[in-house]
């Protein structure tokens, strides 16, 4: 009995021992042929096995591939993280001028210049032009061209298409525009500084929005003294002036304004009277009826440049000419 219990004892160790070694040799030659066959493996079906252990070799098969060393980031801290601020605007300008309390018109103001050194060996005639544009401002901008010449206008408030095209063609061709006035209603315009203010903001608005040009510029209509403003003109003068604008009258009148002058008259006021001066502001017209100005504006011009003078525009800087005030 114990003879048999040792021989069944011993075969059971047979077949223990001999199923681990059969298990390390099928484990060698699997581990010695995986790497050789992975790659038909990996294109060829293994007749007679489960699908799922053909899977199984085909992952077993897959060489395993390096990863590449990634850099470990610290943690962002949310509350360490600078966040976007919106854009501020830029802070304003400071305060070029003194705008007074409750102004209506606290953008109508000009900066203010220093008027410039007057070479008294210079000649230099200043030919001016108001009440245009007109029908003949594109045709005076031609001769004027023809000789080079440089002239300042002082224009009124026309809005049809023929004027606000000729208010940018003298802006376009290198000229000086300025204010006259809106209306050129005397009686209107010179009732109160108000008043006058009012026809000024709407010219100089009407000047800035079709050419782009911020004028400093204007001309009393009338001049600066005339019958219309003798009880206004001294605060009207010293509420632009506070703004900065600059005036300019003339010392020089072409006479084309006056009725029933002719076409040689004009020529001789011009020419003859600017000669009494070594800078003369010459004024003119530039309305549809000026046309004997525009005929003589050529012979004007050739005259004036043989007496030696040169032609310029009117400027902020440049030394006004104006009437005489009297006083009260």
């Amino acid at each position: 009995m114990k003879r048999a219990k040792y021989v069944r004892k011993n075969k059971r160790r047979l077949r223990t021992t001999a199923t681990a070694f059969a298990v390390l040799a099928l484990f060698a030659v699997f581990s010695g042929t995986c790497l050789g066959l992975s790659k038909s493996i990996e294109n060829t079906e293994v007749v007679g096995v489960s699908q799922s252990v053909q899977n199984m070799l085909h992952a077993a098969a897959v060489p395993t591939q390096k990863l590449p060393d990634l850099t470990i980031l610290p943690e962002r801290n949310p509350s360490s993280t600078p966040e976007e601020k919106p854009l501020e605007p830029e802070a304003p300008p400071a305060q070029q001028y003194d705008v007074l309390p409750n102004d209506p018109y606290p953008l109508l103001y000009a900066a203010k210049v220093e008027q410039e050194k007057v070479d008294p060996k210079d000649r230099v005639a200043y030919l001016t032009f108001d009440d245009g544009p007109s029908s003949l401002t594109i045709p005076l901008l031609d001769v004027l061209d023809q000789y080079n010449v440089k002239a300042t206008f002082f224009v009124v408030g026309k809005t049809d298409e023929e004027s606000l095209n000729a208010m940018k063609e003298i802006v376009k061709r290198g000229h000086t525009i300025a204010v006259h006035t809106y209306t050129h209603d005397y009686k209107k315009i010179y009732t109160s500084v108000d008043a006058y203010l009012e026809d000024f903001a709407k010219i100089h608005k009407l000047i800035k929005d079709t050419t782009g040009v911020n004028t400093a510029l204007y001309r009393f209509a009338g001049g600066s003294i005339n019958s219309y403003n003798k009880q206004t003109a001294k605060a009207i003068i010293a509420e632009m002036s506070r703004r900065g604008y600059v005036y300019f009258d003339w010392n020089v009148d072409s006479g084309d304004a006056t009725r029933n002058n002719t076409e040689s008259q004009i020529y001789s006021h011009a020419v003859n009277d600017s000669k009494r001066f070594s800078r003369p502001v010459i004024l003119c017209h530039n309305t549809d009826a000026k046309k004997a100005t525009l005929n003589q504006m050529p012979k004007i011009i050739e005259a004036l440049q043989k007496s030696g003078y040169r032609f310029d525009v009117l400027r902020p800087e440049t030394k006004p000419v104006v009437f005489h005030i009297p006083e009260d």
